[in-house]
């Protein structure tokens, strides 16, 4: 699993803003596994905890688990996950499954550890396709600067960050399958997206970070003139949009 945030400081960065916006999916998440009183549920990519949190106030019983030493959890990553066959009766992953070195390796283990019946969901952010990706874009493209080059995974181990391309990454782990969009509306701090860029956090802190000190300041500038036209009441205010899959265990529960 690749998803690593780089030491204590940049896991309480990734709390305070990106955790933030990820949280908006948690409604729909939790739709999605219901009903938890009494589930065995596995939060892989825990982060920060608070989806956690929220699954246990549902009456789950939860292992959260996350690579990173420094988020919640245990330390441990996918593909993996020392669990026994259908250990779990939910496997949730938020915003995790974009950032494995092999996404089907890591579907198949969750798909593994689901007892039958179960159910295993997941949210991705579409590419290109969220008003936050379209903002930084803009961003960038006022101040003349190239996105710095992503970390590609070879084809034969990418999948599209789509609906159907989430749906087909469940069906291939054997879950039945079905996905569709997403969408909340973001409130928030209003230098919340830029702090989290400026941490480095995601694709966007890596093109900020790669940048001499004057021009992350006309970053800044042009961030502050784009988010003008998103604060409502002092806050950063947006609709966004995600990607949640469900991909059921063949089988019943409790077989």
């Amino acid at each position: 699993m690749s998803r690593g945030w780089g030491g204590q400081g940049q896991a309480a960065a990734y709390a305070a803003t990106c955790a933030r916006l990820c949280a908006g999916a948690h409604p729909a998440l939790l739709s999605a596994l219901r009903p938890l009183t009494g589930r065995r549920v596995l939060d892989v990519g825990a982060g920060d905890g608070r989806l956690a949190r929220a699954l246990r106030g549902a009456g789950a019983h939860v292992v959260a688990v996350d690579p990173d030493p420094d988020m919640a959890g245990l330390t441990v990553g996918l593909p993996d996950l020392p669990f026994e066959d259908g250990a779990f009766d939910l496997v949730v992953a938020a915003f995790v499954v974009n950032h494995l070195d092999d996404p089907r390796a890591g579907v198949a283990e969750m798909a593994r550890v689901t007892a039958p019946g179960g159910r295993v969901v997941a949210t991705i952010w579409p590419s290109g396709a969220t008003a936050q990706s379209q903002m930084w874009q803009r961003v960038l493209d006022a101040v003349g600067v190239a996105p710095a080059p992503g970390v590609r995974l070879p084809e034969h181990l990418d999948f599209p960050r789509t609906v159907q391309g989430l749906q087909g990454l469940l069906a291939g782990a054997g879950l039945d399958a079905d996905a569709h969009p997403i969408t909340w509306t973001h409130r928030g701090p209003v230098d919340e997206l830029w702090d989290g860029a400026a941490a480095g956090i995601g694709g966007i802190g890596a093109t900020v970070a790669a940048q001499p000190v004057e021009v992350r300041e006309r970053l800044r500038a042009a961030y502050e003139q784009e988010v003008g036209a998103l604060v409502v009441d002092d806050e950063l205010c947006f609709s966004t949009e995600a990607v949640l899959g469900v991909g059921m265990a063949p089988g019943r529960m409790g077989e």
